[in-house]
């Protein structure tokens, strides 16, 4: 969680134009807009007051954050946590996408990274019960990825329906599809989540992990990107969501007691 929002930190400040150190006033979002731009809400308005207080405002929070996660029950800790990632990760994921100019892949190869290192800091061992827990979060990642699906849909214009050709989609893989029609678009996505199933079949407890929350992480961005971009809907929508995400995830994949320790975690997992 800690590298997740230092990661999004940093990317903050290196993506502010090089007038910004002379002149706040001129800090952008990670949208590559004014901070003072009302067609959206975000949370660096601070950015305008200069680094040193973005810097103090930002190592406030992140004392908050590891303050709350050290001294919550464990369940409640969890949700913070994994909340936090999502969040940062969306924001950080907006940097790499328009300021370094990595477009539509940059949630993928930040999520390449940041997984990985997650399922292993959140499931160190592992234990029959897993295959429990992989079976609950793949229907999880379904969710978050059938949002895409759903939301992607929706944006799309009036016209869209009688002429596919005037399709709105930035994902070249997804609109080649969707201008043969929403069924071509749908139909390429089932047959792309089965394919997932059996990836989750076949591999490694660990790895199929992996593959759920990479899944799971890069749907939620696609899904955030229509409410933060197109709806315009401010940041706090995409929050929501992966707070409903974490909330989720928590639930299902780790026991109500506070007192087992990360091995009773994975051991002692809840039964359907």
């Amino acid at each position: 969680m800690i590298g997740a929002i230092l990661f999004s930190m940093v990317n903050t400040l290196l993506g502010q134009p090089v007038s910004y150190w002379h002149h706040p006033e001129t800090a952008i979002r990670g949208d590559g807009l004014s901070i003072y731009n009302a067609t959206n809400h975000t949370f660096d308005f601070y950015l305008g007051y200069g680094w040193p207080a973005y810097l103090i405002t930002s190592l406030i929070y992140l004392s908050g954050a590891f303050l709350f996660v050290s001294i919550l029950p464990k369940r409640v800790a969890l949700i913070i946590i994994f909340s936090c990632i999502f969040g940062h990760f969306f924001g950080a994921a907006n940097w790499l996408a328009t300021r370094w100019h990595l477009g539509i892949i940059a949630s993928s190869i930040y999520g390449l990274a940041l997984v990985p290192i997650v399922i292993f800091s959140a499931f160190p061992t592992l234990a029959s019960s897993t295959d429990k827990i992989i079976k609950r979060l793949f229907w999880v990642m379904v969710g978050a990825m059938t949002c895409d699906t759903i939301n992607t849909l929706l944006g799309q214009p009036a016209s869209y329906w009688l002429h596919p050709g005037t399709v709105h989609e930035a994902n070249q893989v997804s609109r080649y599809f969707l201008t043969q029609g929403w069924y071509a678009f749908v139909f390429r996505d089932l047959i792309y989540f089965f394919g997932i199933f059996w990836l989750v079949l076949i591999l490694p407890k660990r790895w199929a992990l992996i593959c759920i929350f990479y899944f799971m992480l890069t749907g939620f961005v696609g899904a955030s990107n229509w409410f933060f971009y197109e709806w315009r809907m401010g940041m706090e929508t995409p929050v929501i969501f992966g707070i409903i995400l974490s909330v989720i995830i928590v639930l299902l994949a780790f026991p109500a007691s506070d007192k087992t320790s990360n091995q009773d975690l994975l051991s002692n997992a809840p039964t359907a």
